[in-house]
Order: structure tokens, then C-alpha cells, then sequence
């Protein structure tokens, strides 16, 4: 009787205990869950302060670009001004040389004349210096001489007509030579103008270039910042990236610990033709919009028109276009359990439709937000989605 009540009692304690390591059990996965949660919402609130962040760089850059091609802008054309302005001096340059060239003829002209100026006028200063010694004798002479009155005044005349041709002459070759030195004088003044404003032109290249110097300082700089930005958004996009990475695995972690219904075996993969994936459930930048966005499903690769297979037995809820999804598919399993294939080509079911697992359903297609043919795969329980991995 004895030995009975003390294996009840020792029955009793041990029952004890394994209620009591039960509980303990509860207690810790409890804590767990609660610390995994918390996790996941402090990963989910740095996702979205780097998020922030990388828009900010994003737009940084963006800015940058357009202020790059501004100043680029800038230089093409100060490098344009400075190209025909130098053509400019080119062309001011050899009008110079011909300018010179007339003033060397000119000067030659000049030269000529000088001289034959000299000569006439040399000429009629031994004219006018032999009347001037003959005096009056000289017309006595002529009366003296004359064999008529009509004689001595044609004599006269002749005297005074060889002298007005003299100074007629002398009139003529002044006014030649002065007219000679007007042009080359002319010449030269526009010769002195056009070396000023080559002059003028060779100062402006000299402050083109020396702007172009300074723009392309300024690019060389913007360019360098870009580049810092772009290395920052880039190390922003790894960090996120990794982030996403943990609170996926915290979301494993939480399905493997029982958080969420584990399948064991429950769907079949839904697209034989391809086994892997390249995009898992999680957080990941957004291929479109390029944001860090929660990806509610798994994205296989399958090729364009492959077949999709229903992951298990149940009724079709849902056969048409949704936003984003494009022909979408919903497969009510029971119990809370659905599953819903996206982006299709085309459907073989509609709604209402009963379905047995790995009935053909649709066929893979790049419908909706798509980047190219594959099906997004979801998984639901109780209206949330979970990772689909957790029912394979």
C-alpha cells in the first residue's frame, strides 16, 4: 500500500514537472516571439530610415546631374565663342597683312610723286627766278625784239602762259601727292583700328578660356560629389538590402517557431518547369520603383507560358486582372489557408471552379508591374500573408 502512494506521489511530481517545463516552454517562446518581434519592428523602422536616406541621396544626385550638364552646357558654349572668336582674329589678321600691303604701294605711290613734285617744282622755281633776275629787262627785250606791237603782246602772252602752266602743274602734282598721302594715311588709321581690335579680340579669348577654366573646375568638382553620392547610395542599398535579409530570416525563424502554421508537405511547388526562385518574401528594393517595399510572395522565374499548377486542392475565388498582380488567381484551401498567382499570360480556370492540387490553373506571363515572365506566389493564413516557403 505504501510502495502504491509513493508512485502516485512520485507520478504526481514528475507530472508536476513536465507541466511546470511546459510552461516554461510557453513562457520562453512567448519571450521569444515578443523579441523577435521587436526585432523585426526595429529592422523595419531603420528599413525606413535608410529608405529616407536614400531618397535624399537619390535626389542629391539627381540634382547634381542636372547641374553637371548645365555647367557642361556652360563650357560647350564659352568653347564655341572662344572657336569664332579666334577665326575672328584670324581673319582680322590677314586683313591687317592686306592693308599693309596697300600701304606699301601707297607709300611707293607717294615716293613717286615726292620726286616728281620735286622736279616740277624745282622747275618752276628756275622759272620763276629767271623772270624774276630778267625783271623789266626782260619785257624791254621783248618790245625791243618784237617786230610789232601785235608781236610783243603775243610774246607777253606766251611769257604769262608758260608761267600759269608752270604753277598749273606744280597745283597738279601737290594735289596728286597730297591725295596719295590722304589714302595711305587712311589706310593706316585703319590698319592702327584693326590692331586694336585684334588686340580687343585676344583679350576676350584670354577671358573665355579663363571662364572655361573655372566652369570646368566647378564640373570637375560636381563631378566628384556625384560620385561620393552615388558610392553613399549605393553602401545606403547594400545596408537595406541586408536588412531586409534579417527581417526575412526573423520572419523564417518566427514560421520555423511555430508563429505562423508550418505546412509539412501541405502545397506542392506550383510551377514544375522551375524550382528556384529570384526574389524571396520579404523586404527588397523594389525592381520598378526602386523603394524598399514588403514583397508579400515568392517570384519564380519560370519561362514565358509555362504552366502553373494549383499548390493544392480547393475553389477558385478569384480569376482576372488586379492592379499590379495583372491576371490573378486565388485558390481557397479551407481551414484559412489560400494561395494566389500573379502576373499570368492567361487563366484556365475561372472563378468558382473546383480545383485538385497540380491542376493546371494558368500559364506564366508578365502581366501587371512585371519586369519579365514569371509568377509571383502567395500564400495566405487567416487573411495575412506568410512565407510560402514554411508550406513546401
Amino acid at each position: 500500500m505504501m510502495k502504491k502512494r509513493t508512485v502516485r506521489i512520485i507520478s504526481c511530481v514528475i507530472a508536476g514537472i513536465l507541466v511546470v517545463a511546459m510552461l516554461v516552454s510557453m513562457l520562453a517562446s512567448s519571450l521569444t516571439f515578443a523579441a523577435a518581434a521587436e526585432d523585426a519592428d526595429s529592422l523595419r523602422d531603420k528599413l525606413s530610415t535608410l529608405e529616407d536616406e536614400k531618397a535624399a541621396v537619390k535626389e542629391r544626385i539627381a540634382e547634381l546631374t542636372r547641374e553637371a550638364n548645365d555647367v557642361q552646357a556652360t563650357r560647350d558654349a564659352l568653347q564655341s565663342e572662344i572657336d569664332l572668336t579666334k577665326e575672328e582674329i584670324t581673319t582680322v589678321e590677314a586683313y591687317i597683312d592686306r592693308l599693309q600691303e596697300q600701304i606699301d604701294v601707297k607709300t611707293s605711290e607717294l615716293e613717286v610723286a615726292e620726286d616728281a613734285l620735286s622736279e616740277k617744282e624745282a622747275q618752276f622755281a628756275k622759272s620763276v627766278r629767271t623772270t624774276y633776275e630778267l625783271g623789266d629787262t626782260s619785257y624791254l627785250e621783248v618790245l625791243l625784239n618784237s617786230s610789232s606791237f601785235s608781236d610783243m603782246l603775243t610774246r607777253i602772252e606766251m611769257i604769262t602762259d608758260v608761267m600759269d602752266y608752270n604753277k598749273k602743274v606744280v597745283a597738279e602734282y601737290t594735289a596728286a601727292k597730297e591725295d596719295i598721302e590722304q589714302k595711305r594715311d587712311d589706310l593706316q588709321n585703319t590698319q592702327d583700328s584693326q590692331k586694336e581690335y585684334q588686340k580687343n579680340l585676344s583679350y576676350k579669348v584670354d577671358e573665355l578660356a579663363a571662364s572655361e577654366a573655372e566652369q570646368a573646375a566647378l564640373q570637375e568638382s560636381l563631378e566628384a560629389y556625384k560620385a561620393e553620392s552615388e558610392e553613399e547610395y549605393d553602401r545606403i542599398a547594400s545596408e537595406m538590402q541586408d536588412v531586409s535579409n534579417q527581417i526575412a530570416e526573423l520572419s523564417r525563424q518566427s514560421a520555423a517557431n511555430g508563429s505562423v502554421p508550418m505546412g509539412d508537405g501541405t502545397l506542392i511547388w506550383p510551377t514544375p518547369s522551375c524550382t528556384t526562385t529570384n526574389s524571396a518574401y520579404g523586404y527588397r528594393v523594389h525592381p520598378i520603383y526602386g523603394t524598399v517595399k514588403f514583397h508579400a510572395g515568392e517570384d519564380i522565374p519560370a519561362g514565358y507560358g509555362a504552366q502553373i499548377l494549383a499548390a493544392a486542392s480547393g475553389t477558385v475565388v478569384t480569376a482576372g486582372w488586379v492592379s499590379g498582380y495583372g491576371n490573378y488567381t486565388v485558390i481557397d484551401h479551407g481551414g484559412g489557408l489560400m494561395t494566389a498567382y500573379g502576373h499570368q499570360s492567361s487563366f484556365a480556370v475561372s472563378v468558382g471552379d473546383v480545383v485538385t492540387q497540380g491542376q493546371v490553373i494558368g500559364y506564366v506571363g508578365s502581366t501587371g508591374n512585371s519586369t519579365g515572365p514569371h509568377l509571383h506566389f502567395e500564400v495566405y493564413v487567416n487573411g495575412s500573408t506568410v512565407d510560402p516557403k514554411s508550406y513546401f
